[in-house]
Formats: structure tokens, sequence, C-alpha cells
């Protein structure tokens, strides 16, 4: 599946570094923008949000939702979209 996980980080200085470290570990993402990412995964999106849940404080945010292969997009450069482009079709959400 294909997932945008996206949050609202509320302590400005703790380091939330394992956060993206654990992002990462999917093997399979794009840091789209500042606090969003594009994964994809088997995991179901609440196993994504319980796994990431801690490595984010009580008060954050975190969304994540599964993405439809409908997508559309603007002002990114050429290999960004063709990352959206080049995940397989079984990936993405029906």
């Amino acid at each position: 599946m294909v997932y945008c996980v996206s949050y609202d980080l509320r302590k400005s200085d703790r380091n939330y570094d394992d956060l993206t470290k654990e992002l990462k570990s999917f093997g399979t993402w794009w840091h789209q923008t500042g606090s969003v990412w594009i994964i994809v995964t088997s995991k179901t999106t609440e196993e994504v949000r319980d796994y990431l849940m801690q490595f984010v404080d009580s008060n954050d945010k975190l969304f994540v939702v599964a993405i439809k292969k409908d997508w559309a997009a603007v002002g990114f450069n050429e290999s960004e979209y063709n990352w959206m482009k080049t995940i397989p079709d079984a990936s993405w959400t029906s």
C-alpha cells in the first residue's frame, strides 16, 4: 500500500531524528515536503500509525492515509513525479 504520512511536531527543541529514521526504514519512501512523507508498505494505516506513535510526543499530530493511484500534483521536479509513477500498480489502494 502507498501511504501519505503527515505530522505536526509541537516541540521545536526536541530531536525527531528517530521518526525520520523509522520513516526511511519502510524501504520505499519519498520525503515529499517538510512534514509529509510518502511510503510503501504492506502494513495497514493503523499499523503504520501505531508503530510511528512511539517516535512522537503525545501532543504531536500524526496522520496516515492510503493514497490511490489517481493523484495530481504541481511544483515538483521530474524525478519526484517519476518516483510516484514507478510505484507498482499492486501497491496502490483501489
